[in-house]
């Protein structure tokens, strides 16, 4: 193998991994930023919170990311440990996906789609067509970079040592541990995965070769995850343990099942002569059944949690694992201080971009620059304030200092939710200005109703926050079942007007998606409200 094909298995590495990145950053474009959101409320039925799993990590491609998430959540007190068991069982679905898009022959439409994707990003002033750009281009560049690393990978099909290698890999000790190590290494079961494909694409191994190298994958997927609970307490850590332990099942279970039965012939038969959808199906066909044989046990693999991690009042602890000390307390108390004053900043923010998104929809003039440029200073508050919570936690806070921590939390994702759908406002404001479209004259006294109703919302939290009065809670109750209410309504009516005036359609697609929004601002408002009063009580 000479240097240049080394270069070009580098290049090509390097060339898919940022397509990943590109494509999972694209999906989450188009999802809006909700994932979270999705994890967050999809989890208190099983069924739907594994569906939830396996969508989330389909779109972020990474069931490390997924995984990650569930972690910090869990820190966070706002998931529970067992919530978060099937939601792993279905982001091990999930990220099955991104072996059968790697497996697409595409050929020459490769650089196509990557060529249409940087003129979407760049010469396109539309986030969601800039979104769609991003994953093509992502698509792209994911089988760019497996063809250059299948040219470079395949003069070692004249390498006898190689070709030993390959063959050791039948061995179910040995493949397991070479796939463990090289995904660790990546840090990405889809990179190892796509190794795997390109040699599968140069004719240099068989699905025979790999199947107890994926089991080994599988395993080394846990690394990032477990890595990220490090810092974290010990139910975040727990949440990466269940992590571990489904992939380790999955590996015990599929050994025994590859040494008795002939898997590599019905793999064959699936896809015959495409070895790269071989190594997909087998990808999918055992983390499925996975999933399926542990669904009924979820319970038990949280006790397994439990009893690596015991709690800390267990027998084992003698004394706790960090003494509290002055210092300690008083750094915890400064950082929910310091906190307080971002997410208060945050929070003029998020109600500046909703008054002025609101205002120039029902005068007709666009603030969409402004609403945008907010939007950039609330995502890097958002991310700076959910880091320094994560530090907070894994402080061992008190009680109080944790319940504080989890309202917080909570907080900063409404806020960050709140000011999406002002971007969502403005955005339909300046639509319509550029499309030369106008409501009627009594969607504009509706729509001027439901806003007064906000204002009101917004400016009783600032009350709340200045006084401290909880009583206040029950207005933004009764303003919130009335924009509810509203919303309904006026949605009847709307339909209507469109029925009975054709060209109130394009409008009124329009106005029923700001009810939406409004409706939405109005249950985050409550929400913060709610997580207000409750970090009140036992001050």
């Amino acid at each position: 193998m000479k240097f240049t094909d080394i270069l070009s298995v580098l290049s090509g590495l390097a060339i898919f991994l940022y397509g990943m990145e590109v494509m999972g950053s694209g999906f989450k474009h188009v999802a809006g930023g909700k994932l979270q959101g999705v994890l967050e409320k999809l989890t208190k039925k099983p069924v739907i919170a594994m569906l939830a799993g396996l969508l989330v990590t389909a779109l972020v491609q990474s069931s490390g990311a997924t995984t990650s998430m569930l972690v910090s959540f869990v820190n966070a007190g706002i998931m529970k440990v067992s919530q978060t068991v099937y939601v792993i069982l279905g982001s091990n679905i999930g990220t099955t996906i991104t072996g059968h898009l790697m497996a697409m022959d595409v050929g020459m439409v490769a650089p196509f789609l990557s060529f249409i994707g940087v003129c979407l990003i760049m010469f396109v002033k539309n986030d969601r067509l800039n979104a769609i750009g991003e994953i093509m281009m992502g698509l792209g560049f994911v089988f760019i970079g497996m063809d250059t690393m299948s040219g470079g990978l395949a003069p070692l099909g004249s390498s006898p040592f190689f070709l030993n290698i390959l063959t050791s890999l039948q061995n179910p000790l040995f493949g397991i541990l070479v796939g463990f190590v090289l995904t660790t290494i990546v840090q990405s079961s889809s990179a190892s995965l796509g190794i795997i494909q390109s040699l599968a694409k140069s004719g240099l191994v068989q699905i025979k070769d790999v199947m107890f190298f994926n089991l080994g994958q599988n395993i080394g997927s846990c690394t990032t995850a477990m890595l990220a609970s490090l810092s974290f307490n010990r139910d975040a850590k727990r949440v990466s343990i269940i992590n571990f332990t489904f992939n380790i099942i999955n590996a015990l279970l599929f050994t025994i099942l590859y040494s008795i039965l002939p898997f590599d012939r019905w793999y064959e038969m699936l896809a015959p002569g495409r070895v790269v959808e071989q190594i997909a199906l087998m990808h999918t066909i055992t983390n499925v059944v996975t999933s399926l044989v542990c669904f009924p046990f979820a319970s038990a693999l949280s006790k397994i949690a439990y009893l690596i991690i015991p709690d800390q009042g267990s027998v084992k602890r003698l004394q706790p694992e960090v003494e509290p000390t002055v210092k300690t307390e008083n750094n915890s108390v400064f950082n929910i201080f310091s906190i307080n004053i971002e997410m208060s900043n945050m929070m003029d923010i998020v109600h500046s971009s909703i008054r002025e998104g609101l205002t120039a929809l029902l005068e007709h003039y666009s603030r969409l620059d402004l609403v945008e440029s907010n939007e950039k200073q609330v995502n890097l508050i958002n991310s700076g304030i959910s880091k320094n919570l994560m530090l907070l936690m894994a402080s061992n806070p008190n009680m109080q200092e944790s319940k504080q921590a989890a309202s917080l939390f909570s907080m900063n994702v409404d806020l960050e939710r709140m000011n999406d759908h002002a971007v969502n406002i403005a955005e339909a404001g300046d639509d319509m200005i550029r499309n030369d479209l106008s409501f009627s004259v009594e969607a504009y006294d509706e729509l001027q109703e439901l806003a007064d109703l906000i204002f009101d919302s917004m400016n009783i939290v600032d009350t709340i926050i200045d006084r401290g009065n909880k009583e206040l809670f029950s207005k933004i109750k009764e303003n919130e079942d009335k924009i509810d209410d509203l919303c309904f309504k006026y949605r009847e009516i709307e339909i209507a007007r469109m029925r009975d005036d054709r060209d109130e359609a394009e409008s009124g697609v329009i106005y029923s998606e700001l009810l939406i929004d409004i409706e939405r601002i109005g249950d985050h408002i409550m929400n913060i409200a709610e997580s207000l009063c409750d970090s009140y009580e036992g001050q």
